[in-house]
Parts: structure tokens; C-alpha cells; sequence
């Protein structure tokens, strides 16, 4: 089971827009780049903004900029991408939330602490330390 889930996390290849674009220009040479590019910022935008796929998961950016709005599964019917491009900022916001508790899952009498634009719940372990204060003096201090 851990092995499967391990793939899952792992399944996507992270890649910039810029070297999407150009790998996909390559193979399509007949694609107009100012229109490939509108499209994948399209998607991105409605994937930074919440949209989900028919069945409520994220939906696949590379993807949904030529077919619509649609998660992995939606577009290919398939359950686990192999060796499939996403952009590599939707992939680390997706790593973000991973473990985290969303705001509409707590009590509403426990609700403490601090949530990010999206409700979900921001802990010390959520946010990765700049490599900075790894050298700094109060890097030991939790409460710094």
C-alpha cells in the first residue's frame, strides 16, 4: 500500500510553462505559441482559483488548456499518471496540502491558529525554512 501511494505523489513530472511550451511546439509545430500559452494560463488561473474537475479534484492544468477543465482521471480514464507532464507550481501547491486540516473539517469550537486563502490550516511543518536561517543563530529556537 505505501508503494502505491508513494507513485501516486510521485506520479506527475514537474515542468516549467516555458519548456512545456517549447517540448509542445516541437511536437505541434502548426500550434500558434501566443495561443498555447493563453490557454495554459487560462487553466492555471481557474486551477489557482479552485476550479475542480466533475468528480471535485484538482484538475490537471496541462491537460484542461485544450480539453476544458478536467482531473487526470477525467481526461484519460485513467487512475494514476505515468510519466505525464503537470506544471511543476500546481504540483508543490498540491505537495502543500498534503496532511493538512481544511477549515470546514474542524469543529467550529476548536477553530484555532492560522488557514491559508483557501481554508487550509498553516502549522510549522507546512512551511519549508528558507535555507537562510538554517545558519542562523536562533535556528534551534522554535519560537523564533
Amino acid at each position: 500500500m505505501i508503494s502505491i501511494l508513494k507513485k501516486i505523489n510521485m506520479a506527475f513530472i514537474p515542468i516549467t510553462i516555458d519548456r512545456y511550451v517549447a517540448t509542445y511546439l516541437k511536437n505541434n509545430p502548426a500550434t500558434k505559441e501566443a495561443d498555447l500559452r493563453k490557454q495554459i494560463q487560462f487553466a492555471l488561473n481557474a486551477y489557482n482559483n479552485g476550479v475542480k474537475c466533475s468528480r471535485g479534484n484538482d484538475i490537471w492544468i496541462i491537460k484542461s488548456a485544450s480539453v476544458g477543465n478536467g482531473c487526470f482521471t477525467c481526461i484519460t480514464g485513467e487512475r494514476i499518471p505515468e510519466d505525464d507532464y503537470e506544471i511543476a507550481t500546481a504540483i508543490k501547491k498540491r505537495e502543500n496540502k498534503k496532511g493538512r486540516r481544511h477549515i470546514n473539517d474542524i469543529d467550529p469550537s476548536k477553530i484555532a491558529g492560522f488557514f491559508d486563502d483557501e481554508g487550509y490550516e498553516i502549522t510549522m511543518h507546512s512551511i519549508k525554512k528558507p535555507s537562510l536561517c538554517l545558519i542562523c543563530k536562533n535556528n534551534d529556537d522554535q519560537y523564533q
